[in-house]
């Protein structure tokens, strides 16, 4: 595009100098900075997803609503969000901003449809991370007394003392939590393939089968719910567009990284759902996910490793959760600092330390927030409050990627000829089934939310009323920066000149 143009929010080109073009903030912090890599991204996106706690804790729960077949809902799963790839990393490459969802949604959908869409990411990200800071309270007082025999504490004071630990990676540079995490990340990949090395040399009760790959083997019913809670596995992942300042390359690093990170976690959960099936049986498999659930998975490792690892993965879901909560961090840090630097929240969130080019007032912010909430629940039911705070946290989630789709096929709808070299396979066919498949995966997060958030009706109906009031809230305080602060209506999800 020439010097002379540039896209507005909406996705149409004007005249450099018009009213709607945004250029830097005066007095503006320097950028974001690190050096992280592909492998860095994916792993640090990655581990927001846990993937060793969603093994013990997801994968029985879709074994248990699609019967041995499971394996098939992680297939369907990958293969849907590796199709909205295709044109989230598509709208990345036009639009070189670090605002995600944000920055996407308001290029094809609008100003006030934008800054709505932020404010839902910061609160699924934090109800996600507030309800993992829980259980992570849970899991690691019982690690304390049954593995190392040590006194029991209150879990919260353990929660307190992750979301501090978390936020002081979260002060230093990108660099440093990305190390941490990838050592995390590489810890719980390999405790899970000794798990499938072992079954997949000795086999199960009926030897290795592949019939849990056959489209007969979903069990009639609950199909929708098993590829809920696939999908939910995977976010996270969508997360890598915000690391994009702090990044080498980031044209190639970012698309790159998104596609690595679906993918490996695709395969890791395909493979390990199936050996799972295989080390009870086909016969056997769902009984155990239904009246077992928690305890499939570290059973199953006990008879087919050893003892040994039942205890080491005691510990390693420890870890596992603490990266989750260090990447959550990581990620509302960035919402908030892009929400900061267009000065739709105070502009203080957009300041970067000058020595570790961190989002620091941002990161401080969101760990006091973590502190208020978990002290909120020091009178709860942990293992209750954080079944239905990540079951609802992944819902606006899953609102905004259905949104980006929709948001992708309009904005090159209104800017054809602009998408460089992609082809309508990106900016039309892609994003259209992407939108269609998150359509149906939404619906189904709408009708089963009841179940999503821990089976209480009066529970999942204040969950529902406060994201959409949250949705809501951004569309008015848009509508009001338009009224009385146009220039930072102006800014909302603001796009470089190019």
């Amino acid at each position: 595009m020439s010097d002379e143009t540039a896209f507005t929010s909406t996705g149409t080109a004007e005249p450099t100098g018009t009213a709607s073009q945004v250029g830097p903030l005066e007095g503006a912090s320097p950028q974001l900075q690190g050096r992280m890599g592909v492998v860095e991204v994916a792993f640090t996106v990655l581990a927001f997803a846990a993937p060793l706690a969603s093994v013990v804790g997801v994968i029985p729960l879709v074994i248990g609503s699609a019967g041995p077949g499971a394996p098939l809902a992680f297939v369907a799963a990958t293969l849907v969000l590796l199709v909205f790839s295709v044109g989230y990393t598509t709208m990345g490459r036009q639009l070189p901003n670090p605002g995600a969802f944000y920055a996407y949604i308001t290029a094809g959908l609008g100003r006030a449809v934008g800054l709505a869409a932020s404010l839902l990411a910061v609160l699924g990200y934090f109800m996600i991370g507030v309800g993992v800071s829980l259980f992570f309270g849970i899991v690691a007082n019982g690690m304390v007394v049954n593995s190392f025999g040590g006194p029991s504490s209150p879990w919260w004071s353990y929660s307190l003392a992750l979301v501090v630990v978390a936020g002081i990676f979260g002060y230093f540079r990108i660099d440093v939590s990305a190390k941490v995490l990838s050592a995390a990340m590489v810890l719980e990949i390999v405790v899970v393939l000794i798990f499938d090395l072992a079954v997949a040399v000795r086999g199960g009760p009926q030897g290795r089968p592949l019939t849990p790959f056959a489209f007969h083997s979903f069990r009639s019913g609950a199909v929708g719910v098993a590829m809920l809670f696939a999908v939910i596995t995977f976010i996270g992942f969508e997360a890598t567009a915000i690391f994009r300042e702090e990044t080498r390359e980031p044209r190639r690093t970012i698309p790159r990284a998104t596609y690595l990170a679906v993918l490996s976690m695709g395969v890791f959960y395909i493979v390990v759902t199936w050996l799972l099936v295989v080390a009870y049986g086909t016969a056997h498999a769902t009984q155990v996910a239904t009246t077992d659930p928690p305890g499939m998975f570290s059973d199953a490792m006990g008879r087919f490793v050893g003892t040994w690892a039942r205890d080491v993965i005691s510990v390693l879901v420890v870890t596992s959760v603490f990266a989750g909560v260090l990447s959550c961090q990581n990620i509302i840090a960035r919402y908030g600092y892009s929400l900061g630097t267009d000065r739709a929240l105070p502009s203080c969130l957009g300041r970067v330390h000058p020595r570790h080019g961190s989002p620091y007032v941002s990161s401080l912010v969101v760990s006091a927030l973590f502190v208020v909430a978990v002290l909120a629940f020091t009178g709860s039911d942990p293992a209750t409050a954080y079944a239905w705070l990540t079951g609802a946290g992944g819902f606006p989630i899953l609102v905004l990627m259905f949104l980006t789709s929709l948001a992708v096929l309009v904005f090159f709808h209104r800017s054809r000829g602009t998408a460089d070299d992609s082809t309508r396979w990106h900016t039309v066919v892609a994003p259209a089934l992407a939108t269609a498949a998150l359509g149906a995966t939404l619906y189904l997060a709408l009708t089963n939310f009841v179940l999503l958030t821990g089976g209480h009706r009066g529970t999942a109906v204040t969950l529902q009323v406060i994201v959409w009031g949250v949705f809501l809230a951004g569309i008015v305080l848009a509508l009001v920066f338009r009224s009385r602060r146009p220039d930072v209506y102006a800014r909302i999800g603001r796009q470089p000149v190019t």
